[in-house]
């Protein structure tokens, strides 16, 4: 069957006061807008309270791109009828639209939802159009385990019929918490991050510090492929990313400080550049991949005296996850196989790293440095790819 219709749900946003909503459903019609013009889509937006409907001659493309519009929950293509509050021209339609899907030797259930002032319920829709099918297409009903099902809404005088619904990623319309900065490596970890900051309506400014020539070049390009993905759920927001060179610095740390604080010293001047580059582009706050044990850096003694060098919020959304889960997130976003190109760790990782790092050790080893004049040369490197 050929649909031109798709039918977009979305949730929370549903919960918000009224003119909150209307922001939220503003910002949500935006970024489906420009995602399908920005593959050449034509299409015509409609709304209703708590729906959208997207109108198109290529509905499996534009289901493509939707699949990945953060703030919607759900997606159907549909075929529309009025009726006109008509029980008959609804069960007339429906069984006409069950035939394209339901079998003779299927199973199949009618699940209906109505709202409006008509004179039927869901009930009775369901009850008179699961009759007509099992009376003209031979069809068994199964309510707890169809071949096949059939959805009908009823909303005043349409009735819209489909038979699938499509996950969406939910959360928040995309551009409606603000910017954020995320440190981003191109690992497993900090694309997850990224990705669960934008479900909660945050736009990201990925920022890359080389570490080289502690770290391989091939690092950077496996950053590149990662955004690439990430890119793709950022609907109505592309992405660039923003590099620096941190390699002197590191060289810096591990000829004048003690070895065992070498990665907090670093991490610490992260933050720092982090936060500039933040505030140049108007950020509300820094994200990191960061799971509380899962390495050295990240104790909770470390996290704490990471977190004293700067004065902007430091978000981390893995902090309770193990790898596992964090892995499995990554699988389902698209990000895992990038992330797991060939790359190289850190040669200036200590052999024996401070897991319970003290404030006034670090500030007494940063002495040592020239940490506003080492800052501002690293932002004089930074690049925009």
């Amino acid at each position: 069957m050929k649909f031109s219709k798709i039918l977009c749900r979305y949730g929370e946003v549903t919960l918000k006061k009224d003119y909150t909503r209307k922001f939220f459903e503003d910002k949500l019609i935006s970024n489906i807008t420009k995602g399908l013009k920005s593959r050449g889509i034509e299409f015509k937006i409609t709304r209703e309270p708590g729906r959208l409907y997207i109108k198109t001659s290529n509905v499996e493309k534009s289901i493509n791109i939707l699949k990945k519009v953060f703030g919607l929950t759900t997606i159907s293509p549909i075929k529309e009828f009025v009726i006109k509050a008509d029980m008959e021209k609804l069960v007339r339609f429906g069984e006409k639209f069950a035939r394209n899907f339901i079998k003779k030797e299927d199973t199949f259930a009618v699940r209906a939802k109505r709202t409006g002032n008509n004179a039927f319920t869901s009930q009775m829709i369901e009850r008179r159009l699961g009759t007509e099918i099992v009376k003209k297409i031979g069809a068994k009903v199964n309510l707890t385990n169809p071949d096949k099902t059939i959805y009908v809404e009823v909303r005043q005088n349409k009735a819209y019929f489909f038979n699938e619904r499509i996950k969406c990623p939910g959360g928040l319309p995309l551009g409606t918490q603000g910017k954020v900065v995320l440190l981003f490596s191109g690992g497993i970890d900090s694309a997850v991050a990224g990705w669960m900051l934008m479900k909660r309506g945050c736009t990201l400014i990925p920022l890359y510090i080389d570490t080289s020539p502690y770290t391989d070049s091939i690092n950077l390009k496996r950053a590149k492929e990662v955004l690439k993905k990430l890119n793709e759920w950022s609907i109505g927001h592309k992405m660039k990313l923003i590099t620096v060179k941190h390699g002197k610095f590191i060289t810096e740390i591990v000829d004048k400080c003690k070895e065992n604080l070498t990665c907090l010293l670093c991490k610490r001047m992260m933050y720092r550049v982090a936060e500039k580059i933040g505030e140049e582009w108007g950020a509300k706050a820094i994200v990191t991949g960061e799971s509380l044990g899962q390495v050295a850096s990240q104790t909770l003694d470390n996290i704490n005296v990471l977190d004293q060098a700067i004065n902007i919020l430091v978000l981390r959304p893995l902090i309770g996850f193990d790898k596992e889960e964090i892995v499995d997130i990554s699988r389902k976003i698209g990000t895992y196989e990038s992330s797991i190109l060939p790359s190289s760790g850190c040669s200036a990782v200590p052999r024996s790293p401070r897991t319970k790092g003290r404030l006034d050790e670090v500030l007494e080893e940063e002495k040592k440095l020239d940490i506003p004049e080492m800052l501002n040369k690293i932002l004089k490197t930074k690049k925009t790819f």
